[in-house]
This record gives structure tokens, C-alpha cells and sequence, in this order.
């Protein structure tokens, strides 16, 4: 038996050498603290039942499994890594969203075909290869539907995919795995969850009360129709949702443009006149910001074939901007410029992630000052319906946040925005904007105004 390549709260997977068939292995091994508990024995065996019942292209192999002093299963090894860190890497394309998401469709469908639920539906249990092809795997919850081992009221799953119906209790149905799915796809096309706190008391309320961010919200590039098809698949009544995973996938495929469609952008307008809050204003006022609508804002220009007498050489390319975090200068995934309001095509992004949220620095086109973009980029989210406050900041600096106008107590999504200036010889000033719930932004921006006094300047 091989290193470790996984390791869980329940299990650990190591990569092995199955003797009798001669190939690689992954066999997933239970922690004896687990196997004590004579319900998760149930449910160990309940998983070998499933996976040894479901013979379908997309369920993961199960080569053998046995229990001693405690419980193992033999698996096919899958060397591509899981959906989720996939998606940890970047933003997925739509066409690899869609070519994963079908294949989960199909092993889930099957199961439901056979009467049997997963129960934990998530990236984590997504197994990739090299060459695209994906696997469901880990049915360690799953049951057969109308099967009563588990505690009446009891949740398993994870929480950050779970449906609202078994948060308040109710018995697990196929309606409760396709949420469990749609928030997947929420996330393999947004490159973000439907509700991505940490807290996992805030993240069930959440999906038992509060409606999913707009998807557009998070990825302007989505079409309108996507969006519409997530939002009733994260429907909080079951039987608003599609009747299975493969129609949801079909769905969203529908609703993309074809190849060759291009997308409309909308040009900004003025803004109006930015209503300023007190300097000086505590970090403790927020708790978390408002939902944001974003519109993408692209300056048109014509193309001069290269013969025109007036056509000129392309303008060099603007440095990708480092993006400034409490702990220092990082190196970021360049961002297409439209995922941030009021920016153009010839500005160029930087994006990593900081506590949950999202900064980007942004590094201005030709033509355009820091102090140009930063005023755009708070005059688009003011013009898209938010209130843009001013808050003053620990170190002298100042942030302009943007929020919903009826949201008081601020417990949707921020948007903070802010001009740094270059902290190395050469660097271009550039304009910080970091994306989050729960406060995160106007955080991480105090965090950053302790750190270096004085660096962060609201747009004027």
C-alpha cells in the first residue's frame, strides 16, 4: 500500500497495488473512531451495496471491500483529481462545466432509477481523469430510498450543498439530490457556491431562508437564460425543480449561446451623485453587504484593417497588475476585464482569493487614470440600483462600499473599491476591488490600511 492521497474526517485513500488483477488502486481505509459506531458500519455496508448494485459508466468501480477490525473499500484510482480541485484551480469553462456536469447527471440519474439517493452530492465526490472523464463516487451516505437506518431528523451531507427541505427535517427525496447538484453547477459555472460562508449555522439558514445570488452577479459572461435556469433549480420547493439531473444539465445547455453568438455589452451612463458616509466610521458597522447587480461596460471602437491609411500599431499591452493583501504583494489568475462593472477591454485584471472573498487589482488601459477606472467602477454599481457609501479606515485610508439601498443591517453582498498605489519601483497605481459576503471586503481593506498606512483612497 502506498502514500496517503486523500484524507478525510471518516476515511484515508491510499494509492495501492490490487495483486490479484495487477493494476492501481485507490482503497479507502475508515478511521477506527468512526468504525466503532454501529450506524456508520450500517452505512459502510450500505455503500458497498450501492456501488456494487450501480454498473453505470460514471459510478466509480468498486474492485473489492471487506471489514476486519475496521472497514475497507478497493476503487478504481482516478488520477485526474476531484471536481473540486479543479474548480480551486480557476473558473471552468462553460463546455467543461457542461461535459462534467452531464456525466454526474447520468450516474445520478441511474442511482435514482434504481431507487437509491447519494446524499452528498458535492465537487468533492466528483473523480476526474486526464482525459475529462468523471466518476460519482462515494456513496458512504447513500441510502435506499424509503430506508430508515439513519436517526428520523438526522442531516447527512454536507451543508454547503444541502437541500432545505432536509435542513428542517423532512425525509431525503431525488428532489433534495438534484439541489444538492444544482448548487454544483451553481458553482462550476460562477466558480463560486450559492452560499459560501464558513459558518455552517449561517450556511443552512441561508439555504432554508435566504434566495441564491443572481448568477450573473458573480459571472456577468453567463446568459440571462442560465441564470434563470439555476435560480428555479435552487428552487426552495422541491417540486419547482427539474425532474432530473440530466433535464437541469439539457437545461443550461439550451440556454447557451451558440458558437458563434457574441454577447451585448451595455454602456454605462453617469452615475448620480454618491451619498458619503461619516469618516471615520467603525469596521464593527458591517457585517456583511449587499446583493450587486453588474453590468459589464465596454468602450466600442472600430476595427481598421491593416491597409486603412489611419489604422496605427497596437498599443502594448498593460501589465498584469500584483494584487495587494494584508500579507504583501500576490500574483494573481488574470480576470477578463468585464467581471468587474464600469472596467474596459484594454484594462487588464488580477484576481486571487483572500478569507472567502475575491480581490482584483486592475491596472488601467490606455487613456485611462486609476483614478478614472476607480470612479467608473463606482458610478456602474451605483447606476446598477446599490448605494455607494465612503468608509474611513484604520490608517487614514478610505474605501467606497457598495451595497444594497434596503439592506440596513447588511447581510448580502460587498463590493469594495479602492485606489492603491504602487508598492514597487515601477509598479502603475492600481485600483483594488474585492468581492465578498459578510463583511469580508470592508475587513480585508482595514486589514490592508493597517498594514500600509494611508494606501487605500476612495474614488472621488
Amino acid at each position: 500500500m502506498g502514500q496517503p492521497i486523500a484524507r478525510g474526517g471518516q476515511a484515508t485513500v491510499h494509492h495501492a497495488t490490487h495483486v490479484s488483477l495487477g493494476r492501481d488502486a485507490a482503497i479507502k481505509i475508515f478511521h477506527s473512531h468512526v468504525w466503532d459506531d454501529p450506524a456508520f458500519r450500517a452505512r459502510f455496508r450500505r455503500e458497498c451495496e450501492a456501488l456494487v448494485a450501480l454498473e453505470h459508466p460514471n459510478v466509480i468501480p468498486v474492485l473489492d471491500a471487506g471489514e476486519a477490525d475496521t472497514g475497507w473499500i478497493v476503487m478504481h484510482l482516478a488520477t485526474g483529481g476531484t471536481l473540486a480541485d479543479r474548480l480551486a484551480a480557476g473558473p471552468m469553462h462553460a463546455d467543461e462545466a457542461l461535459d462534467v456536469l452531464q456525466q454526474v447527471a447520468a450516474a445520478l440519474d441511474a442511482a435514482h432509477g434504481e431507487g437509491r439517493l447519494h446524499r452528498d452530492v458535492k465537487p468533492a465526490n466528483v473523480l476526474l481523469e486526464p482525459h475529462g472523464h468523471a466518476w460519482l463516487a462515494d456513496f458512504g451516505v447513500a441510502r435506499a430510498v424509503g430506508n430508515t437506518t439513519t436517526v428520523p431528523g438526522q442531516m447527512i451531507g454536507t451543508a454547503a450543498y444541502m437541500a432545505p427541505e432536509v435542513i428542517a427535517g423532512d425525509r431525503a427525496r431525488p428532489s433534495a439530490d438534484l439541489y444538492a447538484f444544482a448548487c454544483m453547477a451553481f458553482e462550476a459555472l460562477t466558480g463560486r457556491r450559492p452560499f459560501p460562508d464558513a459558518e455552517v449555522g449561517t450556511v443552512l439558514f441561508a439555504h432554508l431562508e435566504r434566495t441564491p445570488p443572481r448568477a450573473r452577479s458573480i459571472n456577468p459572461a453567463l446568459p440571462k437564460r442560465v441564470e434563470r435556469v439555476l435560480a428555479q433549480s435552487l428552487s426552495k420547493d422541491p417540486r419547482d425543480r427539474p425532474r432530473s439531473a440530466t433535464a437541469l444539465v439539457h437545461a443550461l445547455a439550451a440556454a447557451m449561446p451558440s458558437p458563434d453568438a457574441t454577447r451585448p455589452y451595455a454602456q454605462a451612463t453617469p452615475a448620480p451623485a454618491r451619498r458619503r458616509a461619516r469618516r471615520g466610521m467603525g469596521i464593527a458597522a458591517l457585517g456583511a453587504a449587499a446583493a450587486v447587480l453588474v453590468g459589464g461596460s465596454i468602450a466600442g471602437y472600430a476595427l481598421l484593417s491593416p491597409g486603412s491609411p489611419t489604422a496605427s500599431a497596437p498599443a502594448p499591452q498593460v501589465p498584469l497588475p500584483p494584487v495587494p493583501t494584508p500579507a504583501g504583494e500576490v500574483t494573481g489568475r488574470e480576470a477578463p476585464a468585464d467581471v468587474i462593472p464600469g472596467t474596459r477591454a484594454t484594462d487588464r485584471v488580477a484576481a486571487t482569493t483572500i478569507d472567502g472573498a475575491t480581490a482584483y487589482a486592475v491596472n488601467a488601459g490606455p487613456g485611462r487614470s486609476p483614478e478614472a477606472v476607480a470612479a467608473a467602477i463606482s458610478a456602474a454599481l451605483a447606476n446598477s440600483g446599490l448605494l455607494v457609501d465612503e468608509l474611513g479606515l484604520a490608517g487614514d485610508g478610505s474605501v467606497a462600499i457598495a451595497h444594497q439601498v434596503t439592506d440596513f443591517l447588511l447581510r448580502g453582498d460587498t463590493w469594495a473599491i479602492a485606489q492603491v498605489p504602487g508598492a514597487r519601483a515601477g509598479d502603475p497605481d492600481r485600483v483594488l476591488v474585492i468581492r465578498g459576503t459578510n463583511g469580508t471586503p470592508a475587513r480585508t481593506a482595514e486589514e490592508l490600511s493597517e498594514a500600509r498606512p494611508a494606501s487605500l483612497i476612495a474614488p472621488r
